[in-house]
């Protein structure tokens, strides 16, 4: 607990910051995560089990990591589904999460809000293996996850700024020249390694301890 920054999420809240010295990845208080697979959408369904989590950091910065999940299926099964168009699914996603967040805010949590990771290129023997577990389509092509990712981001920006959320805006610095995850960043088919956190102390500035 001595560390001043914790990062809470989907699995990109461990694998972004594990085993970092300055930000704790989702694993440290339990030894596991207690959010992975939860989307930003439905995260105030998840309430209870969130504040489980936030009481005991009240004193603590946090890095909230939600939206990949929402890129990778939510956004294109519900498009399918319901025939919503998708900008109108991304901001409704990023209204209902950044709104909540705020309500978090206003109640003492000191959250920032991280940026929607690149996404992978969901290839190999490992993601063929993610992908036969799956209870929902996973449909959703490279190039729509991509563009879903920036249009999400750019939601999540402009929110932030309207409830004034610290938004954590790295995106740039985890990508190459033709918008893909940095090579050096990869950690598998889906994630970046924590190499991310120590761009985040680079580019977005935390309040000292009290």
């Amino acid at each position: 607990m001595h560390r001043k920054i914790f990062a809470v999420g989907d699995s990109h809240s461990r694998r972004c910051f594990e085993g970092h010295d300055q930000i704790a990845d989702s694993r440290v208080l339990v030894g596991y995560n207690k959010l992975d697979g939860k989307t930003a959408y439905n995260l105030e369904h998840h309430e209870k089990k969130l504040l489980r989590i936030l009481n005991p950091l009240h004193d603590k910065e946090l890095v909230f990591c939600f939206g990949e999940v929402d890129v990778r299926l939510h956004i294109k099964y519900k498009h399918l589904q319901l025939g919503t168009p998708v900008q109108q699914l991304i901001d409704k996603t990023a209204w209902r999460y950044t709104s909540y967040v705020h309500e978090l805010r206003k109640a003492g949590h000191r959250i920032h809000i991280f940026n929607v990771v690149p996404t992978g290129d969901f290839r190999g023997e490992d993601a063929e293996k993610w992908k036969r577990g799956l209870t929902y389509p996973f449909t959703a092509t490279f190039e729509e996850r991509s563009s879903y990712t920036e249009q999400l981001n750019a939601a999540y920006g402009s929110y932030c700024r309207e409830f004034q959320i610290p938004f954590i805006d790295i995106y740039e610095y985890l990508v190459d020249d033709q918008g893909q995850r940095r090579e050096d960043l990869i950690f598998d088919y889906a994630h970046i390694n924590n190499s991310c956190a120590d761009l985040v102390l680079k580019h977005h500035s935390f309040p000292e301890p009290d």
